[in-house]
């Protein structure tokens, strides 16, 4: 594992689209013992893909955690009532996603991209935000620190609200 703490977060911009691609499958897969994934199966699930198609859409805001190149990415999106995402509560409740590279993951930066992004959504006037976790992951520990509470489940999957 990694000792030394990635030094720098960054806004998300346009070209970090790809990244974000990759930081969907690290969210998806998170499980050590399998199963895995690809951008291009993620890519071809709809249902998955809309977490980054078109990135970025109005609306949509993220923090990219960097070393010698992005590692990790938390961010932001909207969804309609026609196309929810899996932590969806409703149109006017944006949906955080994140991701970490797997060496990344356990020296806090999960934490720092969280609190970096909190701020970009209370600075844009955002009063909440959803989130849909496995019940088993152990990055549920951090939305209940940072005050997350379930309001729904869909099977092994928790719908969390953070009330900014």
């Amino acid at each position: 594992m990694i000792s030394v703490v990635v030094a720098t977060l960054r806004p998300a911009g346009p070209a970090d689209a790809g990244f974000l691609a990759d930081m969907v499958v690290a969210a998806a897969f998170w499980r050590l013992d399998g199963p895995t994934g690809t951008v291009e199966e993620v890519m071809a699930q709809p249902e998955l893909a809309h977490y980054v198609a078109g990135w970025p859409q109005p609306g949509d805001s993220g923090v990219i955690a960097e070393d010698e190149g992005p590692v990790g990415a938390a961010w932001l999106r909207f969804f309609p009532d026609s196309d929810p995402g899996y932590g969806f509560v409703d149109a006017a409740t944006p949906e955080l996603s994140i991701g970490l590279m797997l060496q990344w993951r356990g020296q806090g930066i999960g934490t720092r991209l969280l609190d970096a992004l909190l701020a970009q959504a209370r600075g844009g006037g955002m009063t909440r935000i959803s989130l849909s976790v496995e019940k088993d992951n152990p990055a549920r520990r951090l939305y209940d620190r940072l005050g997350f509470q379930a309001v729904g489940a869909v099977g092994g999957s928790l719908t969390l609200l953070l009330q900014l």
